[in-house]
């Protein structure tokens, strides 16, 4: 008799016991740190103390100065000018109208946009953080002798009159909440020459960090990495000018008599001694180079044990280091002994999709998160609005048009893709070629939706 087979055992259909819910004091309570190392309003992350504080942001500074920081710096600030901005987004009866008046903004302060990027992309890459003071302005007409209310608007809205920055130099130190957050920076007011000390609330200022762990206000600068062979550089840039003025060899006087004792303590010989002494030191390619042998002594040039193409190659080399600190050994195409132009050009694509990242999230999601709102607040019941309208940089990395040209037939072709006025649109902007004219706009036939469309109709 087949045996029948037995039951399953039912699931145990006891309820999972739930955690009771948080009381409303646990929910916004905070429990611990963020672990950043403060002492007083001061910051001691940093573990080099040549690099802390305010020495720190002198050190910078001096790096800066240098020829192939500098390059390096060119290298990221230019490309992040090139970038154009637009205001996209925002909802609400009035969005087009708060797009057109966020744009108007841009144009219409003390200096110009493309000068306040400059200032904030310097100042974040040198120091790892930069601080913008903003200030306001009735938009009153260009007609006001006041600089403080003159604009190119007359509509009486709250505007911006200048991003103000307070230099990285004149920082000293922040202060926090209870719960570790920055409310202001302290600065020390050069005005007075006093040393006295002003509070720069944050809400009234942008504040920009670069890849500032724990809620690190000072952020860290894309020059940290660059340090040790900056160092390394700034000692084999003498070293190799001493070779060079000394053509490439260390003066030497001999002795060639046995009778001559430089160092018997007679007043003759003490003469002799100092004068051959400061010629070794002063023997160096000018316009006064020349020795004066006295009679009995020998002079030649010793070769040092390291050679001037040693420091070249060393030097050379902290040059590659630095600018690979900041991605950009590219530069050194065509320079270094080994390499690729494919090796450089993915590197080079590197180098700018870190330079989009550092503009977008860096700068312009700064903006938008909190000035943009806080503009919008000042002029409050002029704009029906239920979103606000945010700032955008456009990509830095063009992409050539012949490489995107026959993707886009085949898309055509096979119906994934229609073509129409936003797509105009984008590939005049990606391929940097001039608006349409609204005449031409005018005469713009509309793609039917319901035709067929092959690689043909892209063809001029």
């Amino acid at each position: 008799m087949p045996r029948k087979p037995s039951k399953q055992a039912e699931p145990d259909k006891t309820p999972i016991a739930l955690r009771a819910p948080l009381t409303f004091s646990e929910r916004i309570t905070q429990i611990g740190t963020t672990g950043l190392k403060r002492v007083g309003p001061y910051i001691r992350e940093e573990y080099l103390q040549e690099l802390q504080g305010a020495q720190g942001r002198a050190k910078y500074r001096e790096m800066y100065n240098h020829d192939v920081v500098r390059r390096a710096l060119r290298a990221i600030k230019l490309p992040m000018l090139a970038a154009t901005w637009r205001v996209e987004g925002g909802k609400g009866p009035d969005a087009e109208k708060a797009r057109e008046f966020l744009e108007a903004c841009m144009d219409d302060m003390s200096h110009t946009w493309y000068e306040a990027m400059s200032e904030i992309i310097t100042g974040t890459a040198v120091y790892g953080a930069s601080w913008f003071q903003i200030i306001y302005k009735r938009r009153l007409g260009p007609q006001q002798k006041d600089g403080s209310k003159r604009s190119k608007h007359d509509d009486g809205l709250w505007g911006w009159r200048k991003w103000s920055p307070r230099g990285q130099e004149t920082w000293d130190g922040w202060k926090f909440d209870e719960d570790g957050d920055v409310e202001a920076l302290i600065q020390t007011d050069t005005r007075s020459g006093s040393g006295s000390h002003v509070e720069i609330p944050l809400d009234r200022s942008l504040h920009f960090t670069l890849e500032g762990q724990m809620n690190n206000p000072e952020g860290e600068s894309l020059l940290r990495a660059a340090y040790q062979p900056f160092y390394g550089l700034k000692h084999a840039d003498i070293w190799a000018g001493i070779l060079i003025e000394r053509m490439g060899g260390v003066p030497v006087f001999s002795v060639g008599e046995r009778d001559i004792t430089l160092f018997d303590g007679s007043d003759g010989m003490n003469e002799l001694r100092a004068y051959l002494e400061n010629a070794a030191t002063a023997f160096r390619l000018d316009e006064q180079m020349g020795a004066l042998v006295p009679w009995g002594i020998g002079f030649d040039l010793k070769t040092p044990p390291i050679k001037l193409e040693d420091v070249i190659a060393y030097i050379q080399l902290c040059s590659w280091r630095i600018l690979g600190s900041v991605l950009a050994q590219f530069l050194e195409l065509g320079q270094a002994p080994k390499g690729s132009f494919a090796k450089s050009q993915s590197d080079k694509d590197f180098f700018l999709m870190s330079l989009e990242a550092m503009l977008g999230h860096t700068i312009a999601e700064t903006i938008n998160r909190y000035e943009v709102p806080r503009l919008f607040g000042l002029n409050a019941g002029s704009f029906r609005l239920t979103e606000f309208p945010y700032f955008v940089a456009s990509d830095i990395q063009a992409p050539d048009l012949s490489d995107i040209a026959e993707p886009l037939g085949k898309l055509a072709q096979a119906m994934l893709i229609t073509p129409g006025p936003a797509m105009e649109t984008w590939l005049r902007q990606v391929g940097k070629l001039p608006e349409e004219e609204e005449e031409g706009m005018e005469k713009r036939v509309v793609p039917d939706e319901d035709k067929h469309y092959t690689a043909m109709d892209f063809q001029p």
